[in-house]
């Protein structure tokens, strides 16, 4: 029996328009739900307005008022079972992830490909989470 095609809810957090556009297209023609953010306190107001579960952050590192590292040390805090994923361009070669206190974050190198974000996609949505008080990060 072939498995069933999995779904996410992904936000995707960049100062750049025309890299969320990208992304958006990508993760919409997996089948993906997309919401966007153009800075980490625009994001962090949506996860905790949204009643709905959010299963991964993709947040650029590079970005005025607060930076994607910053922006996933207040989420491990506030939401610690919310996947997040930071994607740099100046991210060294070979690094691969960073940790932030008992949290360790992956660290895509821009550019990669599609192929590269879904699999990551899936990673993220099969991981098991226990349950938690924010509707954000919430098991169903």
């Amino acid at each position: 029996m072939p498995s069933r095609p999995v779904r996410a809810t992904v936000l995707i957090v960049d100062d750049e328009e025309g890299v969320r556009a990208l992304l958006r297209r990508q993760l919409n023609t997996a089948g993906h739900t997309v919401l966007e953010a153009s800075s980490a306190p625009e994001a962090l107001g949506l996860i905790r307005q949204r009643a709905e579960r959010i299963d991964l952050v993709l947040s650029d590192v590079v970005m005025p008022a607060m930076n994607g590292t910053e922006l996933a040390a207040h989420l491990a805090t506030e939401f610690p079972d919310l996947p997040v994923v930071l994607m740099s361009a100046y991210a060294p070669a070979g690094l691969a992830r960073v940790g932030l206190g008992d949290a360790i974050v992956p660290v895509l190198r821009k550019p990669f490909d599609a192929t590269v974000l879904l699999d990551l996609v899936r990673t993220a949505v099969e991981r098991p989470r226990r349950a938690s008080g924010s509707p954000s990060a919430a098991s169903r």
